[in-house]
C-alpha cells in the first residue's frame, strides 16, 4: 500500500470535514454572504478554468506510470517508452478520442536525476514525437513534420541546466523537469503493424550518463522485481466521491508550486491570491476563508465542467455556418488564452501544434441538429474539397458522446485516404454514415458505422484529422476562407438529403427494425412511466 502523502493526508482530512452537517453554514438569503459568495465564485471560476488542465495532466501521469513495466496500451514506468501494439478500437474505453491512424508510442519524462537523450532513426514514414509541458504546451515536436526537429539523437535539458552538451548531441530545453511525449507513427492498416512496430523500437530515451552514441540501442532500463502492467485509479482532487470539491485548489496550489507558472500568467495569479489561490496555498485547508467563499470555490469546482462544455458549444456554434457545421482550432500553444486551453484539455487532451495536426469536429448535422443513430446521413464533400490540401494524411472518425469508438461487427471506426474511398465522377466524395452497412458494394467502401437506433448513447461525433496542412491551409481551414468539412445532411423519406445528394441504399431489414424501434419508442413515451415497469430476468438487472 502507498504511504500518504503530506498533501493526500490533508485531502482526507478535508474530505472527512466535508462530510459533516456542521460544515455548511453559508445563508444566501443574507445580501451581505450573497455578496461575498458571488465575487469569489466569479474568482473561483476563473481558478478552476486556469488550473483544470495541468490537474488533469498531473491525473494522467499517475496513471500512466502507476504500471513499472510497458504494458502495450501507453502506461509504463518513467523515462521509457510505451508502445501501442495494435489500433485503438471499441475495447479502448481509458483514452478518449483515440485514433485509428496511428499507433501511439507513450513517455513521461522525469529530468530530476539528469538530462535524457531521445533517438529516432530516419524513415520515410510520417512519424512525429510530440513533447508537452504540464501546462500542455506542445514546445518541441521530433519527427516528419518539417516545422519541427529532424530525426536524430536530442540532449532533452531542464531550463537553466549548466552542464556541457556532448558534441553530436543537439540540444532541447524544456520549460519544466516533467515531459509527457505522445508519439504517432503512420499505420496503413492491421497488416502493417509489424512495420509500424519496427520503426517504434527505433524510438529510444536513454539517461546522458549512459549514452554511447556509436551504441543507441545498447541501454535497457534496469527490470523490477516483481513486474505489473496494471494501472492504478486516479483522479483530480476534489472530484472524487465524499471529497471536498474546494481542495481541487489546494492540488493546484501544489501543482503551481512544483510547476511555475509563466510571467505572462502574472494578472491571472493577482487575481487568484485574494481568494488564497497561488503556489504552495492551502486555501480549502487554511481556516482563512468564510463560509461563503469557500462554498464559492465548492460550486466553482462542481460547476466547472458544465461551463467548459458550455464554452465549448457557444464556440462551436459561433464560427458553425462560417466553417459550414464544422469546429475547427488551433492547438498546442495558447498564451493566456485559458478558456481555450480549458476546452482542448477537455475534448482533445494531447493536442498537437496546428502544423502538425489540425482537428475540425462536428457535433450537429447543418441543421443544426445534434448527430444520432436514429438518422443516416451523408457527408458530402465537394470536388473541391474532396481531397483535403495536407502533406501527410488525412481521416474522419466517428466516436459516441463519451468520445469513444463505437463497436460494430465490421471494426470500422474511421475513413481515410489509406482506405480508398469511391470518389463521384464529378471528383466529390460522399461518406454514408449510417447504422446499416449499405447494400451497394460501391457505397459500402465509404460506409462509416453510427451507433445503432437500440444503442443506450446513440449521440455522436465526427472528427477529421489533417495531418499536414501549410500555414495558410492552417489558416483557411480556421477562419473559412479555405478548405473546409464536408456538408452533413440527414438523409429525407426519398432517399436524398436537402441538397439532392443520393442517401446510400441500407440494409432493408435493419432499416425496418430501426423504424419500428422508433416507433415503439414513440408510443413508449405516451404511457405513463410508473405504468410501464419491466420485471428484469432472473439473473439480470436493467439499467437506467
Amino acid at each position: 500500500m502507498n504511504r500518504l502523502t503530506g498533501f493526500a493526508f490533508a485531502a482526507l482530512a478535508a474530505a472527512l470535514l466535508f462530510a459533516s452537517p456542521a460544515m455548511a453554514a453559508y445563508d444566501p438569503g443574507d445580501p451581505a454572504q450573497k455578496a461575498e459568495y458571488d465575487a469569489a465564485l466569479a474568482i473561483a471560476a476563473q481558478g478552476y478554468e486556469y488550473g483544470v488542465p495541468i490537474l488533469n495532466m498531473d491525473k494522467t501521469y499517475r496513471i500512466s506510470t502507476s504500471a513499472n513495466v510497458t504494458n502495450g496500451r501507453g502506461a509504463g514506468p518513467v523515462n521509457k517508452f510505451s508502445h501501442f501494439t495494435r489500433l485503438a478500437d471499441a475495447r479502448d474505453r481509458k483514452v478518449v478520442l483515440p485514433n485509428s491512424d496511428t499507433l501511439y508510442s507513450m513517455a513521461w519524462l522525469d529530468l530530476g536525476k539528469g538530462p535524457l537523450v531521445i533517438h529516432t532513426a530516419k524513415t520515410k514514414r510520417f512519424h512525429v514525437l510530440e513533447l508537452l509541458d504540464p501546462w500542455e504546451e506542445n514546445f518541441a515536436n521530433i519527427g516528419s513534420p518539417p516545422k519541427g526537429y529532424p530525426d536524430g539523437d536530442y540532449l532533452v535539458v531542464p531550463r537553466g541546466w549548466k552542464g556541457k552538451k556532448p558534441r553530436g548531441l543537439t540540444k532541447i530545453v524544456s520549460p519544466y523537469k516533467r515531459i509527457w511525449i505522445i508519439g504517432r507513427t503512420l499505420a496503413y492498416g492491421k497488416s502493417d503493424l509489424k512495420n509500424v512496430h519496427r520503426i517504434q523500437d527505433t524510438y529510444r530515451i536513454v539517461p546522458l550518463k549512459k549514452w554511447n552514441p556509436k551504441k543507441p540501442y545498447a541501454y535497457r532500463q534496469p527490470a523490477p522485481k516483481k513486474p505489473d502492467r496494471k494501472t492504478d485509479e486516479a483522479h483530480i482532487p476534489g472530484t472524487g466521491p465524499g471529497e471536498d470539491p474546494a481542495i481541487f485548489f489546494d492540488a493546484l496550489g501544489a501543482q503551481l508550486k512544483r510547476f511555475p507558472p509563466r510571467k505572462i500568467d502574472a494578472p491571472m495569479l493577482a487575481e487568484l491570491s485574494t481568494l488564497g489561490i497561488g503556489p504552495g496555498l492551502r486555501p480549502a485547508t487554511a481556516g482563512s476563508l468564510s463560509d461563503a467563499q469557500l462554498q464559492a470555490m465548492r460550486d466553482a469546482v462542481t460547476q466547472g465542467p458544465g461551463k467548459i462544455n458550455a464554452n465549448f458549444l457557444a464556440k462551436y456554434l459561433e464560427t458553425f455556418d462560417l466553417l459550414n457545421g464544422w469546429l475547427a482550432t488551433t492547438t498546442g500553444t495558447y498564451g493566456t488564452n485559458y478558456r481555450q486551453r480549458a476546452i482542448v484539455d477537455k475534448v482533445g487532451l494531447g493536442a498537437p501544434m496546428p502544423w502538425v495536426s489540425l482537428y475540425p469536429v462536428a457535433l450537429f448535422d447543418r441543421t443544426k441538429a445534434p448527430l444520432t443513430g436514429t438518422k443516416r446521413y451523408v457527408a458530402h464533400f465537394s470536388p473541391e474539397t474532396s481531397r483535403p490540401p495536407v502533406r501527410f494524411f488525412w481521416s474522419m472518425t466517428l466516436y459516441d458522446n463519451d468520445g469513444f469508438l463505437v463497436d460494430n461487427e465490421f471494426d470500422r471506426y474511421l475513413i481515410n485516404d489509406r482506405s480508398k474511398p469511391n470518389y463521384n465522377e464529378d471528383g466529390s466524395l460522399d461518406i454514408y454514415v449510417q447504422p446499416d452497412k449499405p447494400a451497394d458494394p460501391r457505397q459500402a467502401r465509404n460506409w462509416l458505422p453510427s451507433p445503432p437506433a437500440t444503442s443506450a448513447t446513440r449521440g455522436f461525433r465526427l472528427i477529421t484529422r489533417l495531418y499536414g496542412l501549410s500555414d495558410k491551409g492552417i489558416k483557411g481551414v480556421v477562419d473559412g476562407t479555405g478548405w473546409h468539412g464536408p456538408s452533413l445532411l440527414p438523409c429525407a423519406t426519398d432517399g436524398t438529403t436537402s441538397e439532392g445528394v443520393a442517401c446510400a441504399s441500407g440494409n432493408r431489414a435493419d432499416s425496418a427494425l430501426s423504424r419500428d424501434l422508433q416507433d415503439c419508442s414513440a408510443f413508449l413515451a405516451m404511457i405513463p412511466r410508473n405504468s410501464r415497469r419491466i420485471r428484469p430476468e432472473p439473473g439480470r438487472t436493467t439499467s437506467q
